[in-house]
């Protein structure tokens, strides 16, 4: 019914826009209050999540769990505002900002996930517990399963071998961190994480000149 609910209270404050601009300035009035439903719309559905989105791979976190609850306050579906509330997750995971992943997660019916959407949901578990120093063997099996769902996003690549290089399965991390590039280049800011994580790889290796290369290589991207 919320939802039923949002969705009428959008379309009642889009339709009242021309009709109070043209009570108030007639003709043009009218017009003009068209035109900022019409941006107020495209505002909801096209920018909004795109500069999420945008800010999260700039490494902009607080900002783009800030649009993110925007996106959940005003979905329309419980779809919308189930994926709204991972990236928040998502957000507060990159933030370093543990227990509050692990309550946002916490506070989704994960019966409900699609494919897709349970492998964000395992991954975002994932990097939660390894950030905040949990058991590693435990993060890996989340990392595992997620990265069966959607074995070709780079993103779950890098969470299994953060994993893996926790467990000291040094080796295997390495070869999913080459992978990662498989598909093309990177974002930067994963682009980065991904050196970072083949730095500390070569480092517990004992190879402190592929570490170095890593470790500069991980700075310019960050830059």
């Amino acid at each position: 019914m919320r939802y039923v609910l949002r969705v009428a209270g959008i379309v009642v404050v889009l339709l009242a826009m021309p009709l109070l601009g043209a009570v108030l300035f007639r003709r043009a009035g009218g017009l003009a209050g068209a035109g900022l439903s019409l941006l107020a719309l495209l505002w909801l559905w096209l920018w909004l999540p795109r500069v999420a989105h945008d800010a999260f791979d700039a490494g902009k976190y607080k900002l783009s769990a800030s649009r993110y609850r925007w996106l959940q306050w005003l979905a329309p579906s419980r779809a919308r505002e189930r994926a709204a509330r991972l990236s928040r997750a998502g957000c507060a995971v990159a933030a370093g900002e543990h227990e509050a992943a692990e309550k946002l997660l916490a506070t989704i019916d994960t019966a409900s996930l699609a494919a897709a959407e349970r492998a964000v949901w395992l991954n975002n578990r994932a990097c939660a517990q390894l950030a905040a120093g949990h058991d590693p063997a435990a993060a890996l099996a989340l990392a595992d399963e997620a990265g069966a769902l959607r074995p070709d996003v780079p993103a779950l690549q890098h969470t299994r071998a953060m994993a893996l290089i926790a467990v000291g399965r040094v080796d295997d991390a390495i070869q999913i961190l080459d992978g990662m590039r498989a598909g093309g280049e990177l974002p930067p800011r994963l682009e980065a994480d991904r050196c970072r994580e083949l730095a500390r790889a070569w480092t517990q290796k004992g190879e402190t000149a592929y570490a170095e290369d890593y470790r500069i290589r991980a700075e310019a991207f960050s830059r």
